[in-house]
């Protein structure tokens, strides 16, 4: 388990500074516009491509800590076997959905290959590039939270 406790550890740590470079980018727009009167063409842009791949990652980080939204007042009353039920039938469908989307993510990585973003200049393909690796990220994070809860026969749940 130690290689997933480094992983927990880098995925943490992205979250973490891709907020902070959000934060202190759009902090920098705001006195550049407002004090020094000379907007930054790029800031926003920055901003926006952090955010989607800080959303991507986050959301296998939410799977892993369990703390997606859910519907708890019908969950917390059901027996611990339809709890087992219900959470290994929503992980399969998340699963084959998230699945399902990996090799499209992929597709549309190379087709924004050669189209560069309007302020930046980069390829758009680093952007898209979110989506497969995040939908990849939350497929392993699925996976690992139903062989938990199917080994420890729905207890944790």
């Amino acid at each position: 388990m130690k290689i997933f406790d480094i992983l927990n550890k880098i995925e943490e740590s992205f979250i973490m500074v891709c907020f902070a470079i959000m934060g202190c980018v759009l902090a920098l727009q705001i006195f550049m516009r407002y004090v020094m009167n000379l907007p930054l063409i790029w800031s926003e842009e920055l901003a926006r491509y952090i955010f989607v791949w800080a959303t991507f990652i986050g959301v296998g980080y939410g799977v892993r800590k369990r703390i997606h939204i859910s519907m708890e007042f019908f969950y917390s009353r059901f027996p611990r076997k339809v709890k087992l039920a219900a959470t290994l039938a929503t992980n399969l469908l998340c699963i084959l959905i998230f699945v399902y989307l990996i090799p499209f993510g992929i597709e549309t990585v190379k087709t924004q290959w050669y189209i560069d973003s309007s302020a930046m200049q980069i390829p758009m393909s680093w952007v898209f590039a979110a989506v497969p690796i995040g939908c990849f990220i939350v497929t392993l994070r699925l996976i690992g939270d139903t062989v938990r809860a199917i080994s420890t026969k729905g207890e944790n749940l």
